[in-house]
């Protein structure tokens, strides 16, 4: 699938590794059994963000869907399991957009580099040498160019840790 076939109807509600090209093996049990902290999945402090992550942190991995996964990302939550798979996603689907705009997950997952580079150092290694020039196109839309400037300042930070600048 090229990456200007997904969008967001499609990487928002399904499942986010289907995309993938090649088979990957995710554990099918989720991240509470994982790591057996009940405290995601039964937050005492109730909002909208505590609600979507309580119910990704309950949802089998290979069933988590493109805004689940971009949550999860966003909170630097469960990437022992879900660096390597995200960033495989990344890798050839780096402007797809989960549920905010095109790019989301890259940016969640540029702000997370350092857990992406522990726990996925090689997939994260092919996702930073790419070309992130779309970013200045796909980024257009924020007037004030902050969230341009902070993925930029993130691609920057993740290249410069990993050795790539």
């Amino acid at each position: 699938m090229k990456d200007q076939e997904i969008g967001k109807e499609i990487v928002g509600e399904l499942p986010l590794f289907q995309f993938l090209g090649e088979r990957i093996d995710l554990p099918n049990t989720n991240l509470l059994a994982l790591t057996g902290d009940a405290s995601l999945a039964e937050p005492t402090f109730k909002s909208g963000l505590t609600e979507r992550i309580a119910k990704a942190w309950i949802t089998p991995l290979p069933e988590l869907t493109g805004k689940q996964v971009r949550v999860l990302v966003g909170q630097m939550l469960g990437l022992p399991w879900l660096a390597k798979p995200v960033a495989m996603f990344l890798h050839q689907h780096p402007r797809a957009e989960c549920d905010l705009y095109p790019g989301d997950l890259m940016s969640a997952a540029l702000r997370a580099h350092q857990h992406f580079s522990r726990f996925a150092p090689t997939e994260m290694q092919a996702v930073l040498s790419g070309d992130f020039g779309w970013m200045t196109e796909e980024f257009a839309f924020d007037r004030d160019g902050l969230l341009l400037r902070e993925a930029m300042d993130d691609l920057t930070s993740a290249r410069g840790a990993a050795g790539l600048i």
